[in-house]
C-alpha cells in the first residue's frame, strides 16, 4: 500500500478486515454504477478490494501499490481467486501513476490516502487519469459501525493490536481537493469513514 511498511493490514484473504471489502465494493458500485471498463485501485495492498470489486462487476482492474512485497502478495491472491484475466497487479506510486490522462472509468482506494506524501498532488493525478465521465472513491473506513465493531472484535479475539492510520480530518481533505482543482466532489465523514467522491465532467 501507499503506507508506512510498519503499519500494514494482515495479508491473508481471511484477515480481520475481510468483511470490509465487499461492503465498500458495494458502496462504490451503488454510488457510481460503473460496472464495465477500466478501474484502478490505488494502494491496493493484497488486492482485497480489487477482488471484491471483480466479484460484482465486469471491470478490468489494475491493483496498484508502491510496495514490492504487496505487489507479490497481490499477485498470489488474485491468482488464488481466479481473477488473473481481469486484475493486474502493478508496482507504482500514486504521485506518478503510469497511465495516460483520460484513461480509467473508475479509480478507488481504501486506507491509502493517509500515507500519501502529497495528498493534493496525488488527487490531482488521479483526476487527470480519469476519463471524462469517470469517477473516484477515495478514503478510508469500515463501511458502517457494525463492520467496524466486528473488525475490532476479531483483532481482540486474535490478541492482535489494531493500529489506526495517521489522521486526516475533513477540513484537511477538502483543502487538498480544492488545491487539486477538483470541483465536482462530495465529502463523507460518517459511519462509513472519511471519503472524497468525485466525477470528471464530460466537456
Amino acid at each position: 500500500m501507499e503506507r508506512n511498511s510498519q503499519i500494514t493490514d494482515s495479508l491473508s484473504l481471511n484477515e480481520p478486515h475481510a468483511p470490509v471489502y465487499p461492503l465498500i465494493a458495494s458502496q462504490i458500485t451503488n454510488k457510481f454504477q460503473i460496472m464495465k471498463g477500466v478501474a484502478i485501485e490505488v494502494g491496493s495492498g493484497p488486492a482485497s478490494l480489487s477482488i471484491a470489486m471483480a466479484r460484482i462487476t465486469e471491470l478490468k482492474i489494475y491493483a496498484m501499490d508502491i510496495s514490492p512485497e504487496m505487489y507479490k502478495i497481490a499477485g498470489k491472491n488474485i491468482a488464488k481467486c481466479g481473477f488473473k484475466d481481469r486484475i493486474l497487479p502493478m508496482l507504482a506510486d500514486v504521485h506518478q501513476m503510469p497511465f495516460p490522462d483520460n484513461y480509467a472509468h473508475l479509480i478507488f482506494s481504501r486506507g491509502s490516502m493517509f500515507f500519501w506524501k502529497d495528498l493534493a498532488s496525488a488527487l490531482k493525478k488521479i483526476y487527470a487519469v480519469l476519463k471524462p465521465g469517470g469517477a473516484s472513491y477515495i478514503g478510508g473506513g469500515f463501511g458502517n459501525k457494525t463492520t467496524k465493531k466486528l473488525v475490532k472484535k476479531t483483532f481482540k479475539n486474535q490478541e492482535e493490536n489494531y493500529e489506526s492510520p495517521p489522521k486526516i480530518d475533513i477540513a484537511t481533505l477538502e483543502i487538498a481537493v480544492q488545491k487539486a482543482e477538483i470541483n465536482n466532489y462530495q465529502l463523507l465523514d460518517d459511519e462509513s469513514g472519511l471519503w472524497v467522491l468525485f466525477e470528471k465532467s464530460i466537456e
